[in-house]
């Protein structure tokens, strides 16, 4: 029988049932990945709901206990990274460009953030005066072991030199307990610590990975929204910290904005969508939060100067 010759019912009874298979298939497909990503989020985490934990009595620590709850603040991450069930991604040559590459980018955005907020720490917080030298543990720890490409995985691997970096973090540490290690966090480091997370390098640097995401291929704008993830999981942890750790910033009544740029970052934090596309604008919605937040930090960063 002749297409023309079939009855005007039956025809669209075909059109309706070609419809139907073509419906159950997409759905199955969507079924199918959504199962792939909960399986996957299940034996690895891809969203992170809180910052480092912290004791109660933060506040009135000594000054170096304060000190190495802050260093561990700023390394959270990057150990979390380090321990986790698939270790290192980033600078795997294979499976990061095509199975794990959320994963890898936002490794990479860990990596970008430790190495800033620890040079800050380093240069400035943990030393006495602008003159006096640096921790030796410190100094070879950000200059030696985390200069390493992440990308790299041999002749050193940075893998193995970031646990050889975080050995030294933990000597570092221990020379606090001795007495003979520095950390010195006065008002105008906290100041530079707001500075630091607002700038170009940190919150600047997210904005500008998302710029023009509109027109961003949706693998490209994928891997930049992981990597603005991992920067601010870092920050997240560096700032919360701070803010429990020194109560002067929260004297200057900005618990407010404390409060609403924690839960825009908090936001970034758990966003792991099925599909990231920039037909949906998922660039855009973390531009906005990132925005946001960046503002309640800057009115921050100026309450403390006040």
């Amino acid at each position: 029988m002749k297409l023309q010759d079939i009855p005007g019912i039956h025809k669209t009874r075909i059109v309706l049932r070609t419809l139907g298979v073509q419906f159950c298939i997409l759905l199955g497909i969507l079924v199918a990945l959504w199962g792939l990503q909960r399986l996957y989020s299940a034996v690895d985490q891809t969203s992170f709901p809180e910052a480092m934990a912290l004791p109660e009595n933060a506040a009135n620590l000594p000054e170096n206990e304060k000190g190495k709850i802050l260093l561990d603040a700023i390394t959270y991450q990057m150990r979390h990274e380090l321990d986790s069930t698939f270790g290192w991604t980033f600078n795997d040559i294979i499976f990061n460009r095509f199975f794990f590459d959320n994963r890898a980018y936002r490794q990479y955005g860990v990596y970008h953030a430790t190495k800033f907020l620890l040079d800050l720490y380093s240069s400035q917080i943990a030393k006495l005066g602008a003159s006096d030298r640096e921790s030796e543990f410190l100094y070879k720890a950000r200059i030696n072991n985390f200069a390493i490409d992440p990308r790299s995985f041999m002749f050193p691997s940075a893998e193995g030199s970031y646990k050889k970096g975080l050995k030294l973090l933990e000597q570092y540490k221990n020379s606090l307990d001795t007495g003979k290690g520095v950390y010195n966090c006065r008002t105008d480091d906290l100041y530079a610590s707001f500075v630091t997370v607002t700038g170009e390098n940190m919150l600047g640097y997210c904005l500008g990975l998302l710029e023009n995401s509109q027109e961003m291929h949706f693998y490209e704008l994928d891997n930049r929204i992981y990597e603005v993830q991992g920067i601010c999981l870092v920050l997240r942890d560096f700032i919360n910290t701070l803010y429990a750790l020194y109560p002067e910033i929260s004297a200057k009544n900005n618990a407010e904005n404390m409060s609403a740029a924690m839960g825009y970052l908090d936001r970034i934090c758990t966003y792991d969508p099925l599909c990231i596309t920039s037909f949906f604008n998922s660039g855009e919605l973390v531009t906005s939060w990132l925005l946001f937040a960046k503002a309640r930090l800057e009115d921050i960063r100026d309450s403390i100067r006040m």
